[in-house]
Formats: C-alpha cells, sequence, structure tokens
C-alpha cells in the first residue's frame, strides 16, 4: 500500500532510491557502452549501444512520485511501506525491477543486471 510521504521524508528516500540507481547503472557502464550523468536529483543513463536512447528518473516532490522517462513510455512510482520502496501503481514492481526490464530491451539483452 503507497502512502504520502512528508517532503522531508520523501526527499530523503527519493535521493536514496536515485542513488542506488546510480551506482547499479555505473556497474552495468564498467560492461557496456552507456553512460550515467547525474544534475542535482535527476539521473540520466544514455545508451550507445542497442537501441540508442535515453532514461530519465527525477523525483517529483509535488506529486510524491519517482518519475521515469524510458523507452516509448513514462512510468511514476508511489512510495511503498510495505515494499519499502518505490513501486509501480498497479503491478506493485519496484523501480530497479521495471529499470531492469526496460534496460535489458534497450540492450536486447536478457543477461543485464542492476
Amino acid at each position: 500500500m503507497s502512502r504520502k510521504l512528508s517532503d522531508a521524508e520523501f526527499q530523503n528516500k527519493s535521493e536514496s532510491a536515485i542513488g542506488e540507481l546510480e551506482k547499479a547503472y555505473g556497474k552495468v557502464a564498467d560492461e557496456r557502452d552507456l553512460d550515467v550523468e547525474r544534475q542535482g536529483s535527476v539521473l540520466s543513463i544514455t545508451f550507445e549501444e542497442g537501441e540508442p536512447g535515453k532514461f530519465i528518473i527525477s523525483p517529483n516532490s509535488s506529486a510524491g512520485q519517482l518519475w521515469v522517462s524510458a523507452r516509448v513510455g513514462s512510468y511514476k512510482f508511489d512510495w511503498s511501506d510495505e515494499a519499502n520502496g518505490f513501486v509501480l501503481a498497479g503491478s506493485g514492481e519496484s523501480v530497479k525491477a521495471v529499470l531492469q526490464r526496460l534496460t535489458r530491451e534497450q540492450l536486447g539483452d536478457d543477461e543485464v543486471e542492476l
């Protein structure tokens, strides 16, 4: 079940989630042709390998959500106490699980791990 976080809680939890994703993509970038760039609280992943493209992960504090733009879609993740992380409304998938699936599709490689 998701709940609306206070501004301070959202800031801490979104920064932590984006930091974890930055580290995970940094490891992938060591082996694959992609660039990981963080400007403030926005994380951008630019793919040179596979289909050229860009993923953008950003916090939306007014909505209390993490927003992801990837491939031809956009995804909005709410905080879940039960999952102890941001999850996709409807499916309950974690932001990391969704991004791993999208990264695999982007690179055409089902072995990529975040």
